[in-house]
């Protein structure tokens, strides 16, 4: 379950949620010939389960969630931010080893090109599996369809570092404080999306590229030739649980918003935001797919529907 808390109602930061746990770093060994024989290399373990999260080497010094969390809100409260009312949900995956802080940011808000109304959203990472580094991410989230809205144009993350104790707050906060000419440049161009039409070819390819599907429905286009992409999709030598949950929403967007850019645009930030896991395992993990998913969100809206 995440964890909210509401920063004027609870300046001590407390409840962290999934995140609420401490490790130790063990030395590893192994055994050759009934004797033990040091790695070079430590264990970083969970103190209330035992778990392993991750190796790192003698010198290196782990920083631990919670330490990471609290260094980012410092960075948010020292920079130009309007930090009133700011709130928190933090959920893990891997079994800790991966943790994702929500922040929102209630006094700065936008309106999208459809009339929906947006509040700025900050997404920190850490990791103890070197799989996310400590980063600040920026983005906004719809109100009524409570997508998430990637960012297209600006860095990636505001502020990124290595998992160190003496990550520097003052710098941290100066990049931050750019989040904010960031938003405005990306709504710019999310108002020329809804004014840009797009083809159904376009369309399905962008899908598709996302979905992780290109291979299988250029095959299919080899075989088959130029033909419509609904018979493309029932083609397929097997079935792609997130290209289907794209075509899917994607009339419900183009019925609301029109056969335009910004209506693909949420079809893919409904799916990086709501789409379950394609398994019951990787469902263990969802909040470390949903990051990956918005990644490739961005990556596919530039190389593939803006570049059309």
């Amino acid at each position: 379950m995440n964890s909210i808390v509401n920063f004027n109602n609870a300046p001590d930061l407390g409840g962290f949620g999934e995140a609420d746990f401490d490790t130790i770093s063990c030395p590893t060994e192994y055994m050759f010939k009934d004797d033990f024989y040091f790695t070079g290399k430590h264990a970083i373990v969970r103190t209330d389960t035992g778990e392993i999260l991750g190796h790192h080497g003698s010198r290196y010094q782990k920083i631990c969630q919670k330490h990471a969390m609290n260094t980012a809100e410092k960075m948010f409260i020292k920079s130009d931010l309007r930090t009133l009312g700011m709130t928190r949900s933090i959920s893990c995956s891997h079994n800790g080893s991966n943790t994702f802080a929500k922040y929102t940011f209630p006094e700065h808000k936008y309106t999208s090109p459809d009339g929906d109304i947006s509040t700025l959203q900050a997404i920190v990472t850490t990791s103890f599996n070197s799989t996310f580094p400590f980063m600040i991410a920026f983005g906004d989230n719809l109100n009524a369809c409570n997508n998430g809205n990637v960012w297209l144009t600006g860095a990636v993350a505001m502020f990124k570092g290595r998992h160190t104790t003496g990550l520097d707050i003052t710098s941290g906060a100066k990049a931050v404080g750019n989040a904010l000419q960031v938003a405005q440049e990306n709504h710019e161009l999310f108002q020329q999306m809804y004014e840009t039409p797009v083809t159904e070819d376009v369309v399905f390819k962008t899908y598709a590229e996302a979905s992780g599907a290109t291979n299988q429905v250029n095959e299919v286009k080899k075989d088959m030739g130029n033909v419509h992409w609904r018979t493309i999709v029932s083609n397929l030598p097997r079935q792609n649980q997130n290209l289907n949950y794209m075509i899917r929403k994607s009339k419900d967007y183009g019925d609301r918003m029109g056969k335009n850019q910004w209506a693909v645009y949420n079809t893919l930030t409904d799916w990086s935001t709501h789409a379950p896991a394609t398994t019951e395992k990787s469902g263990r993990n969802i909040a470390a797919i949903r990051v990956k998913r918005s990644a490739k969100v961005r990556e596919v809206v530039n190389s593939v529907l803006l570049a059309a």
